[in-house]
């Protein structure tokens, strides 16, 4: 019996990040889009998720949810005009009526804009996080992005371009130096990790699959640069953090997350 009350009370405290600084790393936020491919007029669908908790945080489970409350969500258009769509988002998990325990765990929110012209969609959310025994919050980003024509084809979607402007130039960021919304696997792309608009070097960077939660890790070089092959069709994540003792510009930890499509050719 003395047995089981020590594995739970070690359960907890992996649960809560009060055994020691590494379980409690920060999580990691994402934003994804309902699909890559929008036709002009109609709306794109996006979600925010809060996770990562397994293996290393390079995983898609999720974790708790993403808090709103210290967010912004911003939709720049092709045309560089930034829409605040922050009041669009509304829960998706149960408010009420269920067991208290389970009232905001593990779900996400969710929200859209209508789509009305052609090419490069950015969606980027901001938010500050704590987590576990933080005294500061960690402050992230994530990206996702929609490809918009009259005839929403892959073909058409491959013509698109500026899916690599910088965003959220007073964070990190991951700028996609592919289409994000038309890359077909087996494809050689590359991204870039920047901080307050300039490249961070030496920082681990995964990449991982939706479907099965494999992830390919790479550190970035002197440019802040990743480059990889795309795998088989399927969503996938992109996440970096940067750590306060790893860089010059202040005392402050940072995340930076991206998601992107696969199709098949």
């Amino acid at each position: 019996m003395r047995k089981i009350f020590i594995i739970l009370g070690l359960a907890l405290c992996i649960l809560f990040g009060t055994i020691s600084p590494a379980l409690a790393d920060p999580h990691n936020g994402w934003s994804q889009t309902n699909t890559p491919i929008v036709e002009i007029g109609q709306n794109a669908y996006i979600e925010l998720l809060f996770g990562n908790h397994s293996d290393d945080h390079t995983s898609y489970r999720i974790d708790r949810n993403w808090r709103m409350e210290d967010s912004v969500v911003k939709v720049i258009t092709p045309s560089g005009e930034t829409m605040d769509i922050t009041d669009r988002f509304f829960y998706m998990g149960e408010l009420a009526e269920v067991d208290e325990e389970r009232i905001g765990v593990n779900n996400y929110y969710a929200g859209s804009f209508q789509t009305k012209e052609q090419g490069a969609y950015i969606i980027a959310a901001e938010g500050n996080f704590t987590y576990g025994d933080q005294e500061k919050p960690t402050l992230r980003s994530a990206k996702s992005f929609v490809a918009t024509s009259k005839v929403p084809t892959l073909k058409k979607a491959k013509k698109i371009k500026n899916f690599d402007k910088q965003v959220t130039p007073e964070r990190a960021e991951l700028i996609p130096l592919f289409n994000p919304a038309a890359v077909t696997p087996g494809t050689e792309v590359s991204a870039q990790l920047l901080l307050k608009g300039e490249p961070v070097s030496g920082v681990e960077v995964a990449v991982i699959r939706r479907s099965d939660s494999s992830d390919i890790r790479m550190q970035t070089d002197q440019e802040g640069k990743i480059t990889w092959q795309t795998g088989e069709a399927d969503y996938y994540l992109v996440r970096a953090e940067i750590k306060a003792e790893n860089h010059q510009k202040d005392d402050q930890d940072y995340e930076a997350t991206m998601t992107f499509f696969v199709q098949n050719k």
